[in-house]
């Protein structure tokens, strides 16, 4: 008798009627990977015929790590700034390997009931469709990447479920909120939870990720220079080794910052219940700035959820979204020219809702804070020059880490 490996089944129900199945089987060194669409009448048959004809045997792959091997995160919102896409590649770097961005990709969201195309914007090491768009609930959405090599990806499509509103955000100061081991000591900040009426039709799981708004005046600090033409120039004759000039920012100005760790939740024992303050967000006291904290909530599928519960695993044990995935974390993606090529990540259409909260008085805080206090500002003073030009600001540069705009729920007195 043949005896097969499996490695990833999965099976999405796209409406009432439709079913979506996804098999990965290993035999030898070969990997042969099944997905088709089936009546749900269907399904039971299916199963049979693939247990009466192989015998399956559900251990974890055997696997090794390599170079060149492509990770995706992508994912489809219903709110505006939460769709992107995540492209890396393995790299040998020393002992070990790192992911790093892959450049010059073209990357495409397509509705496969509609046929609208979504062309994304490559910006500062992601993917981003245009600023405006937004998908809709019951969207049915795929992935294509075409690399600058020649090497094209896609997903299985995925369908925008129901969302499920956030009832109250809230903040609570920790001082040893989060151990990190790299300076093995517990660090101070704020833990962000959530309020949500759960709703008891179906079983839901949620996903959260987060990004935070500091108000900040220098916008640009030249060492040994001056700014120039947009950038930090040597001046000539030199100033001197420790000298430097900061130029303040001609807007109003805001840092961006990103969540470092995943936070899920299934409601397989709170179904229908109402869930009280669960903590979704860990918000590390880099200063003592005020601060806006944009959270958002997307809506998984189940196979969604079993992913990213694996990489939440992998990302907590290695301490950074960076780290290797092994084989495991294979999903949605998959190389339409090579059946046989591994390519980790997956893509994640989810309805999400948006939530913000403000978090004040943050200079009373004793602990010390994770980033350096901003440099004493030095603007430009040319007394021995005479006729020198002198430059006092700078430009709020646009970007995922800055932008002139203000956030939605950052109070207009502050």
């Amino acid at each position: 008798m043949l005896k097969f490996t499996v490695k990833t089944f999965s099976v999405e129900r796209i409406d009432n009627k439709m079913i979506y199945i996804e098999i990965f089987i290993i035999k030898s060194d070969t990997v042969m990977k099944f997905n088709s669409t089936f009546f749900s009448s269907n399904l039971l048959l299916l199963l049979l015929s693939i247990s009466l004809i192989t015998c399956i045997e559900p251990v974890e792959p055997e696997f090794e790590f390599r170079e060149n091997l492509v990770f995706v995160e992508g994912f489809v919102g219903t709110s505006e700034g939460a769709s992107f896409v995540n492209l890396n590649e393995s790299v040998l770097n020393g002992s070990g390997y790192l992911n790093v961005f892959i450049e010059g990709a073209e990357v495409t969201f397509i509705n496969t009931k509609t046929n609208e195309v979504v062309r994304l914007i490559e910006e500062e090491e992601i993917y981003v469709p245009p600023s405006n768009f937004v998908a809709s609930i019951g969207d049915l959405w795929k992935l294509e990447v075409n690399l600058a090599d020649g090497r094209q990806y896609e997903s299985l499509p995925e369908l925008i479920s129901e969302p499920v509103a956030i009832s109250s955000l809230n903040a609570t100061y920790d001082p040893n909120l989060v151990f990190r081991e790299s300076s093995n000591e517990f660090v101070p900040g704020h833990s962000i939870s959530v309020t949500l009426d759960d709703p008891i039709d179906k079983e839901n799981y949620y996903y959260w990720r987060f990004r935070s708004f500091e108000k900040i005046v220098i916008c640009v600090l030249c060492n040994d220079g001056i700014f120039r033409n947009g950038a930090c120039e040597d001046h000539d004759p030199p100033f001197g080794e420790g000298h430097y000039h900061t130029y303040t920012c001609d807007s109003d100005c805001w840092k961006i910052r990103y969540n470092e760790n995943i936070k899920l939740f299934t409601d397989r024992f709170s179904n229908g219940n109402t869930i009280n303050e669960l903590p979704i967000g860990d918000v590390l006291l880099y200063t003592k700035r005020d601060i806006l904290v944009e959270v958002q909530q997307y809506s998984l599928s189940p196979s969604g959820y079993t992913y990213y519960k694996k990489l939440k695993d992998v990302v907590d044990n290695n301490s950074g979204f960076n780290a290797p995935p092994p084989a495991a974390l294979i999903g949605n993606m998959f190389n339409p020219n090579d059946s046989e090529e591994f390519v980790l990540g997956r893509f994640t259409a989810a309805s999400t809702v948006t939530s913000s909260i403000f978090i004040d008085n943050r200079s009373d805080i004793t602990e010390r804070q994770l980033e350096a206090p901003p440099p004493i500002p030095m603007p430009e003073d040319f007394p021995e020059f005479i006729g020198q030009i002198t430059v006092s600001s700078a430009p709020c540069i646009e970007g995922r880490f800055r932008t002139s705009i203000r956030p939605d729920g950052w109070p207009s007195n502050k």
